[in-house]
């Protein structure tokens, strides 16, 4: 029985993961703060640590066939928690991997290529960097990860709930931005894809069901469908929206909260293209995203229905 191991289980994309995993019938092991976060606890093996304690990783990581790295912060407090986090993170749990000998598989964004966009962004492209130095043996992936989507995904909410009022706000680009988007269980299995199929040393981008990508616009008109509700696009420009985001993470700081608007994410927002095009995951691999979107996103919705958030 194959053993895989992963940080970032008690994650949205973790947890489709292990889902995944164990039905297909691996031996998973999971690295968690808190036990009781990890779904479907009682049917692997979990490691309490965090990504600063190298000994937790070494445990993760011994007698491991694969280790997927999934873990890492999408809205921290400063540029210096993202590298701490997300760069050395990274680095330290692709070290504990190589010692053990297991393929590695690094969780990336298609943000990636752009690091100029955002510190987030720069993280990213750093962390594949630092995963490749920490790996000299070639034995590691990595997955650029689009917008994921999907039920469990608490980040994509407001949008679902604005668009449910009626109104189908998009950034005012002077042409219209695109961008692929994956539901969250075409992400997981991507992942168990690549440990078979995926080729070592390589930075595969993951693509949807839509070459081109898709716009605001059409990605209103899926949502409003579902609905039913034929909601109004309005196009706000680049200011209004930082303006608004601004007062968004002040507001989180006064109050001691984490940013729910990360640093430079208008400028990620109105970047035009977001669309897997290099090197594709699917295209080199025969992968291929199960759930069209407006699937996927009724699924979404049914799910934050159940939940009493829409």
């Amino acid at each position: 029985m194959t053993r895989v191991s992963l940080t970032g289980g008690t994650g949205f994309i973790g947890a489709a993961l292990i889902d995944q995993l164990v039905a297909e019938g691996f031996q998973v092991r999971a690295l968690a703060r808190d036990k009781a976060r990890v779904k479907r606890g009682g049917e692997i093996e979990i490691v309490e640590g965090d990504l600063e304690n190298s000994a937790a990783l070494a445990s993760l990581a011994d007698g491991a066939e694969i280790f997927i790295h999934l873990a890492g912060e999408t809205h921290a407090r400063t540029e210096q928690d993202f590298t701490r986090i997300n760069v050395a993170g990274a680095e330290r749990a692709a070290t504990a991997a190589a010692k053990a000998g297991a393929r590695f598989l690094h969780a990336s964004s298609l943000s990636a290529r752009a690091p100029e966009t955002s510190p987030y962004a720069r993280s990213k492209l750093e962390s594949e960097g630092a995963i490749a130095r920490a790996a000299p043996d070639g034995r590691w992936i990595t997955l650029r990860l689009p917008a994921i989507y999907g039920p469990g995904d608490l980040v994509t909410l407001p949008y679902f709930k604005m668009l449910k009022s009626g109104f189908a706000f998009e950034p005012a680009t002077e042409s219209p931005a695109r961008a692929s988007l994956l539901f969250v269980e075409d992400a997981a299995s991507a992942f168990i894809w690549a440990m078979t199929k995926g080729e070592a040393g390589n930075v595969y981008e993951v693509e949807d069901d839509a070459p081109a990508g898709r716009s605001w616009s059409e990605i209103g008109k899926v949502l409003s469908s579902i609905y039913g509700n034929d909601a109004m696009a309005i196009r706000i420009p680049k200011p209004a929206i930082a303006l608004i985001h601004e007062g968004m993470r002040a507001a989180d700081t006064i109050f001691g909260r984490t940013p729910s608007i990360r640093q430079g994410q208008v400028n990620e927002l109105f970047h035009p293209d977001w669309v897997a095009r290099d090197n594709l995951f699917g295209g080199s691999t025969g992968w291929r995203a199960a759930t069209g979107l407006k699937e996927g996103f009724a699924k979404t919705v049914r799910w934050y229905q159940e939940q009493g958030l829409i």
